[in-house]
C-alpha cells in the first residue's frame, strides 16, 4: 500500500500552491583521495539533511538565492535554520555518523 500523501505548503509567504519539492543541504566528497569512511567514494555524501521547506514547482523553477553560511560546532551533528522571507521554520538536526560507528 503506498504511503499517504502529505501536504505540505509552499516556503514563499502567501503562496498558495502545494509546497510539493523539499529543500536539502548535503556535503559530498568531492575528491577521488582517501577519506575518513573507506567505502565513500567521489560523489558520495558524508552527510545530508532535508530542511522543513518545501516550494510550489514554480517558485521551484522561478530561482531565487540561498544564503549559506556554515559554522563549525564540533557537536558531532549537523543543524540546518531555515527562514524565507522572514518566515522562520524549526531546526532540523542529525548526528553525524563518524568513520568508527560506520566499520562496526
Amino acid at each position: 500500500m503506498p504511503a499517504r500523501a502529505v501536504e505540505h505548503s509552499c516556503a514563499v509567504p502567501n503562496c498558495v500552491r502545494p509546497g510539493r519539492n523539499q529543500i536539502g543541504v548535503r556535503c559530498r566528497v568531492a575528491h577521488s583521495g582517501a577519506s575518513p569512511f573507506p567505502n565513500k567514494r567521489r560523489t558520495d555524501a558524508f552527510w545530508s539533511l532535508e530542511s522543513p521547506m518545501y516550494l510550489c514547482d514554480e517558485h521551484s523553477l522561478a530561482g531565487g538565492r540561498v544564503q549559506l553560511a556554515f559554522e563549525p560546532a564540533g557537536t558531532h551533528e549537523i543543524v540546518v535554520e531555515s527562514e524565507c522571507l522572514g518566515a522562520i521554520y524549526e531546526d532540523r538536526a542529525k548526528p553525524i555518523r563518524q568513520p568508527l560507528e560506520e566499520a562496526a
